[in-house]
């Protein structure tokens, strides 16, 4: 016989066995077996079990019928069998397995959990899948109260929760259950940890998979958790570690899903990759491609290289299911991440940040008029194919719809035929549709209650519309996305226009454009379309990432100047001066002091990233508390040096909490001057709480020491000490240096709070053309051509209260050069 038609001779033998009422075939019975029959029946089910774990489904299928026919009354052989066909996706014969063997044995918790992993597994959708999911739920709790030590009942409780409700906290509590039960099972593991990666509980993920994932290198679907539960915890060698490994038993084709940089990469970007030679260039340009992006060059490795890695794998396990690699969502969720807001027709999402809401509401300005921020959004803004469409001629009336009459519509139900195109293959909703006028147009009448009614018409485009909360319609399945940080703020909109899983961005609205008002919707929605939306977000921002944000930030002030390096040209000295809140901070308490410790990091990546230059350092200060400070605005100052050469680079600032762990992150753009000695230099200004004649080593500048002062703030009695150098001044014939230092003080009539967060460049038209508040002018004499060491106290109380800036200009009497620096310092309260 064909064995590939052995299956139908034994599927009506197993349909006919399932029908015929059975005797129960209780533990007594078994133990009534004869030895032969116990023998033969352990055999072939070891057998069975064996061909079913091995993908066998066919020979495994006729293993268990043959001992179905000898044991008509055990109800395991028909777990069995019912596990069997869970796998070829026959839902039906499952069932009618399962519910046979619970017939046969009332008490037996495998059948109540294969019965609920029917109702889970079989595809549904909409009042149908939520009924399927109460079922499944239904037969596991029945499980657990037979068994209540019984692993798979929690194990389907958790995936029932996380796939069906996405309910992840409560879904995670039972698969906790579930692995102390069954501490052992890979596959369980995994779904445990895909709802921890859900629920962000990163914790349980390094406390029980981790582990198990080092111990099993063979069990490669774990590295990937494995690898998350190290980043999200900034173990991140470990973490680029784990994802390298998993990529290496991948296959060339899915590799290249992980490596590719097209859903990264900016068009002049892609085109100047592909221009490159395979190899060594190639390779080349992807190492300089992926240092541009990195988000701390404070450290060796490239997170944003980890945090790619975790992107296409989300998108491999959440966006895959019905379209290779995944579908539009997919390419989005690799470019920009998760995004700030995400709502879907059969998971809404009623909770917004303001920020999420401004967005929001932008848009549907933008797209239906300003009444729009009237309207209250309950899925996408742009608008999607519905299928129920009203017709707006016939459109009930307010005292139609108190009698209770409503208006006709056209059922654009499943498996009509007027909702195909003539191919049956595209959903059109209504042929020729026209958008309706104006949604925000004013009536004859001018009834506001009238209005009111036809808000819903007024929203319809060709049937299409968005979803507001007295606008809700059936309609195709969708998701939202929305974006605040990027192109000021998006909103892209997927739907799934064929029903069958696949998300692509949402279509523009079909319909007829025969007036000026309908193309003038056209137009508005145009713009908003999601795919217009990311081809220009693309193309302003190829791809974005924020760090992770793990714990508060911790803030901390900073500033910073650069002089000439005593080393000889070709370098120039870098300062980067701290201020460490001592409340941003967490003590560590003695007997009789505190103890502040903190690790100060600096980085600086030349334009190409070729070379980045790192310096850190570790502080601890001890001391009682209250010597600290506890006023706002009090910090601990701190000095960190380094070296490198004049020229534009990035820089990055950092300051780690040792105690709490909490870290704080800025990043600038910086040009470091070149003090080549061809012309009469000045060094940047550096800003003091006050000068000292003993003191920290680091501090000192020449015979004084100048504690810094990175916040720029000076109250109202005190005094600005700035420090600078003079570089290349010419002798004169009597072979001295003459110079004059003028001083001017100019006050902006802005008020000090919220300037400082303006662009830097905007601060020369703060002080532009404005006269100082006080000038100083000082004349001096000298010897040293390579460098004179200037420090001043200035007394502000000519100056205004706000945002001040202190000019300082050296002119030289010998060659009649000039140089001036400017500094920007706030001033009073």
């Amino acid at each position: 016989m064909n064995a590939a038609r052995k299956p139908l001779v034994l599927l009506t033998l197993l349909i006919t066995t399932l029908l015929v009422p059975q005797g129960v075939f209780s533990e007594d019975a078994k133990d009534q077996l004869s030895s032969a029959d116990r023998e033969y029946r352990n055999t072939l089910l070891a057998l069975g079990d064996r061909q079913l774990d091995s993908g066998q489904m066919n020979e495994a299928l006729e293993t268990f019928a043959v001992l179905v026919n000898r044991f008509p009354d055990d109800p395991v052989l028909f777990t069995r069998i019912g596990h069997v066909y869970l796998k070829k996706q026959e839902w039906d014969l499952a069932q009618e397995s399962f519910v046979r063997a619970k017939e046969l044995d009332k008490e037996m918790v495998e059948a109540y959990v294969g019965l609920g992993l029917v109702y889970a597994e079989s595809p549904a959708k909409g009042m149908s899948a939520y009924y399927n999911f109460r079922r499944a739920v239904a037969e596991a709790k029945r499980a657990t109260k037979l068994d209540p030590n019984y692993g798979p009942a929690y194990r389907l409780l958790g995936e029932a929760y996380e796939r069906f409700q996405e309910e992840h906290e409560k879904a995670v509590g039972y698969f906790m259950r579930y692995i102390e039960l069954e501490p052992d099972n890979p596959d369980g593991l995994f779904y445990f940890g895909l709802a921890c990666v859900q629920a962000k509980d990163f914790d349980k993920i390094n406390e029980y998979i981790r582990p198990y994932s080092e111990a099993h290198p063979e069990e490669t679907k774990l590295i990937p958790l494995a690898a998350q539960g190290h980043f999200f915890k900034e173990r991140f060698e470990l973490a680029l570690e784990n994802f390298e490994r998993f990529l290496q038993n991948l296959d060339g084709r899915e590799r290249q899903l992980y490596t590719d940089i097209t859903n990264v990469a900016s068009d002049r970007e892609l085109a100047a990759f592909h221009a490159t030679a395979p190899g060594m260039e190639r390779q080349a340009y992807l190492e300089q491609f992926w240092s541009r992006r990195d988000p701390d060059i404070l450290t060796n490795i490239n997170e944003r290289i980890i945090e790619h890695y975790r992107r296409v794998w989300y998108a491999r396990t959440y966006f895959s299911e019905n379209e290779y690699p995944w579908d539009k969502r997919g390419a989005v969720y690799i470019r920009y991440g998760e995004p700030d807001f995400r709502s879907r027709s059969n998971q809404r999402n009623f909770i917004q940040t303001p920020e999420v809401e401004a967005v929001r509401t932008k848009m549907a300005i933008d797209i239906y008029g300003p009444q729009a921020a009237f309207l209250t959004f309950t899925g996408p803004v742009f608008p999607i194919r519905t299928r129920r469409i009203f017709d707006p001629q016939q459109q009930a009336t307010p005292a139609q719809l108190e009698a209770g009459e409503t208006s006709p519509a056209v059922d654009g139900g499943e498996g009509g035929e007027s909702d195909f195109d003539d191919d049956g293959a595209v959903f059109t909703a209504q042929r020729g549709a026209r958008f309706d006028r104006d949604p925000f147009a004013q009536y004859d009448d001018e009834n506001s209650e009238r209005e009111f009614y036809n808000h819903r018409i007024r929203l319809q485009f060709g049937g299409h519309a968005p979803v507001t909360i007295d606008n809700e319609h059936e309609t195709v399945p969708w998701e939202t996305w929305t974006y605040t940080q990027i192109s000021g703020g998006i909103e892209i909109t997927f739907t799934d226009e064929m029903s069958n899983g696949v998300y692509a961005y949402a279509p523009l609205p079909d319909g007829q454009f025969e007036d000026a008002e309908s193309l003038r919707y056209i137009s508005r929605m145009t713009e908003h379309a999601p795919e217009v939306i990311v081809q220009r977000a693309t193309s302003e921002s190829p791809d974005y990432y924020r760090p992770g944000a793990f714990g508060p930030a911790l803030n901390f002030y900073y500033d910073l100047a650069d002089f000439r390096s005593l080393n000889g040209p070709g370098q120039t000295k870098l300062e980067v001066y701290y201020g460490i809140p001592p409340e941003q901070v967490e003590m560590e308490a003695t007997a009789d002091s505190a103890l502040i410790h903190v690790k100060c990091a600096l980085a600086l990546a030349d334009e190409d990233h070729t070379t980045v230059y790192r310096s850190a350092e570790e502080f601890i200060y001890a001391g009682l508390a209250a010597d600290f400070g506890d006023t706002r605005g009090s910090f601990v100052p701190e000095i960190l040096t380094t070296e490198v050469p004049p020229g534009k680079y990035e820089l990055q600032i950092q300051v780690k909490d040792m105690v709490s762990g909490r870290t704080g992150l800025y990043k600038q753009s910086l040009e470091v001057n070149d003090y080549a000695p061809d012309q009469l230099r000045m060094s940047d200004i550096q800003l003091g709480s006050g000068f000292q004649q003993e003191g920290q080593p680091k501090f000192q500048k020449g015979d004084i020491w100048i504690i810094p002062m990175p916040t720029r703030t000076y109250g109202e009695r005190q005094k600005v000490y700035a420090y600078f150098e003079i570089y290349n001044l010419v002798k004169n014939d009597f072979g001295q240096t003459s110079y004059k230092t003028q001083y001017n003080v100019r006050s902006s009539s802005l008020p000090s709070v919220g300037v400082f967060g303006a662009v830097s460049s905007g601060f020369k038209a703060l002080f532009r053309n404005r006269k100082p508040a006080f000038s100083i002018e000082t004349e001096h004499t000298g010897s040293n051509i390579e460098v004179e060491a200037e420090y001043v106290e200035i007394d502000l109380e000519k100056a205004k209260p706000g945002v001040n800036a202190l000019e300082i200009r050296i002119m030289d009497q010998v060659t009649g050069q000039e140089v001036s620096r400017e500094v920007k310092f706030r001033y009073g309260n």
